[in-house]
């Protein structure tokens, strides 16, 4: 399970969880059917911050955690995303989260859809 953070077009990020983050992006950017109603009228323009879990469960728990952070917050573990676990959510650490780039979905699903 993939834990994500969008970044939208006017400024605010979005924080989701998805099974296929390719499939999850196509979705929010009306690409395909499906997305979330804050995608709809934010629309995202980039990918800012990915993990991958094998726990559906605890994903849920910290989308759900990280989605009551301020913007400053997520901002700061966006640039410094191991500070998810040690300053955020350190009695999450427990559970495998590996951080995955960004840059190949951000080339291969944003920067063709760019004007």
């Amino acid at each position: 399970m993939y834990l994500y953070i969008l970044k939208c077009a006017d400024n605010s990020l979005y924080t989701g969880i998805a099974a296929n983050i390719e499939k999850r992006i196509r979705q929010h950017l009306g690409i395909i059917k499906g997305g979330a109603k804050y995608t709809k009228s934010h629309k995202p323009i980039s990918l800012e911050a990915l993990w991958l879990t094998e726990n559906e469960n605890v994903a849920r728990k910290l989308e759900a955690a990280i989605k009551k952070l301020p913007k400053s917050d997520k901002i700061r573990i966006i640039s410094a995303h191991e500070l998810l676990f040690t300053d955020y959510f350190p009695e999450l650490a427990e559970y495998e989260f590996t951080y995955q780039d960004t840059e190949e979905i951000n080339n291969s699903i944003f920067k063709k859809i760019s004007p």
